[in-house]
């Protein structure tokens, strides 16, 4: 789909985009963590095929547009191993200005929010 950048299911913007949020702030666990008992968040992610990254996140009901993509790194471990293989892709983002880790896993192709640094 094209709307200027690309929401699509398949790939590292792996699902659809709901459009702007409620206005509910949301704060992060222990540790930074978004999730329950410091889990991370599942997030709707809007990725830009043509930039090849995340332009815009949902989590808890709010849309968080990227600002900056400040470092991105691949982990990639357990290839060895029946179960416990981790494919991963990750984003450190800033985004109304907050920074937050962003992660796609590659083998369930879904997005979270791993963490919010501030």
């Amino acid at each position: 789909m094209s709307r200027g950048g690309a929401t699509f299911s398949d790939g590292p913007g792996a699902g659809d985009d709901p459009g702007p949020g409620g206005r509910s702030r949301g704060r992060a666990g222990p540790g930074g963590k978004p999730g329950p008992n410091g889990a991370a968040a599942p997030i709707t992610v809007s990725w830009d095929e043509w930039q090849r990254r995340p332009v815009t996140f949902v989590w808890r009901r709010r849309r968080y547009r990227i600002e900056r993509v400040l470092e991105t790194w691949v982990l990639e471990t357990g290839w060895w191993k029946d179960d416990g293989h981790v494919s991963r892709s990750y984003w450190r983002v800033r985004a109304e200005g907050r920074v937050f880790d962003l992660r796609y896993d590659r083998l369930s192709k879904a997005w979270a929010l791993e963490r919010v640094l501030n």
